[in-house]
């Protein structure tokens, strides 16, 4: 089992950090004592011994954290278990500007102002930062950035990747809400007119064959597929856990379903990481 411990300054974005991380394939939990790491670590490789890594948050509002974090570390990598740590900052300037957006106390403001509170923390976390594996700082990061700051600083730990959904549709049951980009398929031949295609749906071939006789429904599909293939490593740059294409047709039966299907085969050798849904269709 690897470990991760994510600390770092109150209010630099350690959750965030942690949030991540989460994404990346860690299982991740949040506020947990120094002197409950071992016994956690403990029952976790008896819970779970084929769990690969943990990724910890400890928050530094507990006053025995900085003596007690550096000898506990030093004991685990005597026991073989590799941990990183990760300490989160972030400039004076930004952590003011986050307490007075987010409107809650320092932890150590109770007496003295907030910027009294932000170097007497710095200090007492010197010896922790001292030790950190990674160091992080938030000032100027976006959740992208971020994302891709932790890939860089910890490579060791395997990144997931952005995932593709490909969902179809029918306008008339309303537009799937976890959609970041809409196509409209409305305007290819409809095989809802046809007879004898009425009652299938665009997961058969003869709704297929019909369709690619039609060059509009070719070129959607090309240019579908190219404007995937050529946005997708920008994607991929922001980080996100899930991209959703959603495309609809009038019902969701026929066009939008073998659209998705088409598209979903011309991608999945470029991108591995693809799922598919039917939303009209039962079952999907």
């Amino acid at each position: 089992m690897e470990l991760v411990i994510v600390t770092g300054m109150s209010g630099a974005g350690r959750r965030s950090v942690l949030s991540a991380l989460e994404d990346a394939g860690c299982t991740a939990l949040d506020n947990v004592p120094a002197r409950l790491l071992e016994p956690l670590l403990e029952l976790e490789a008896k819970l779970n011994p084929s769990r690969p890594r943990l990724a910890v948050g400890m928050d530094n509002r507990h006053p025995e954290f900085a003596d007690e974090l550096p000898p506990l570390v030093e004991r685990l990598l005597d026991g073989s278990i590799p941990v990183y740590v990760v300490f989160v900052e972030a400039d004076d300037e930004t952590l003011l500007r986050r307490y007075s957006e987010s409107r809650r106390p320092h932890f150590l403001a109770r007496e003295g102002s907030l910027l009294e509170a932000i170097h007497r923390e710095r200090e007492m976390l010197s010896p922790v930062r001292g030790m950190a594996t990674a160091i992080i700082d938030t000032s100027n990061l976006t959740l992208s950035q971020m994302r891709k700051r932790i890939a860089d600083l910890l490579p060791d730990l395997p990144v997931e990747g952005t995932t593709l959904r490909l969902i179809s549709f029918g306008f008339k049951h309303g537009v799937p809400q976890e959609s970041d980009m809409i196509l409209d398929a409305r305007f290819l031949p409809n095989p809802h007119y046809v007879a004898e295609l009425k009652a299938l749906t665009g997961k058969d071939s003869a709704v297929k064959d019909f369709l690619l006789k039609s060059d509009l429904f070719g070129t959607f599909l090309a240019l579908a597929e190219n404007w995937v293939q050529w946005a997708w490593p920008y994607i991929q740059q922001e980080g996100r856990a899930y991209h959703t294409i959603s495309i609809g047709c009038t019902g969701g039966q026929h066009r939008s379903v073998a659209l998705v299907e088409m598209l979903a085969q011309r991608l999945r050798r470029d991108i591995p990481k693809l799922v598919v849904t039917h939303r009209e269709l039962n079952g999907d």
